[in-house]
């Protein structure tokens, strides 16, 4: 399976459902830890709450193992966003400790509607980039032309009923000198 596409800096996997998402992102990720990769990132872990239509919602530190709630509990009939943004810029701040040279992918669960108003994991990713650490993210269809808006030619799109079929928007390669030399890039395998 390609975690990442080797000729773009971020790979964004489309999809329609985030609960089938979380499962299919546990799922790589637990492949990538089998192969010996050094992830850094926030997945979500999500928690549902009898009674209620909105579950807990964490974030699931892939460098240390930490568990950060990302969710306000606004009672059973709440039906909007629970997502707190203060908890969701602390759990950015604890992941940012876990990125350096040394990783292999950033992963990261969600270029959600906090990155579509300019926060939530932008900050994280341009870390990344700046050290030349590939991003793996997930991209809800409904965020796509903004996803796309922000990543430019840095990306490329992934459905995620094909992954392996990498859809770049252009045909050249976002890394100076064409590519990333100083080490392989991670589960191209």
């Amino acid at each position: 399976m390609l975690f990442v596409h080797p000729d773009y800096a971020i790979t964004g996997i489309v999809y329609s459902s985030g609960s089938e998402f979380e499962i299919f992102l546990w799922d790589i990720v637990g492949q990538m830890a089998q192969t010996g990769l050094r992830l850094a990132g926030l997945i979500q872990h999500s928690q549902p709450k009898p009674g209620r239509a909105k579950c807990d919602m964490f974030l699931h530190d892939l460098a240390t193992g930490g568990l950060h709630p990302i969710s306000d509990d606004r009672g059973s009939e709440a039906r909007g966003c629970v997502l707190n943004p203060d908890r969701l810029l602390r759990a950015c701040d604890a992941a940012m400790a876990g990125l350096g040279g040394e990783t292999d992918i950033l992963v990261l669960c969600k270029f959600g509607k906090a990155e579509v108003e300019g926060g939530g994991f932008r900050t994280l990713m341009a870390s990344a980039l700046e050290l030349g650490v590939p991003v793996l993210i997930g991209v809800p269809l409904v965020n796509l032309a903004a996803f796309r808006q922000f990543a430019g030619d840095l990306a490329c799109v992934v459905d995620m009923s094909e992954p392996e079929g990498c859809r770049p928007p252009v045909a050249q390669s976002p890394w100076p000198g064409g590519g990333p030399t100083d080490r392989p890039l991670a589960g191209a395998a």
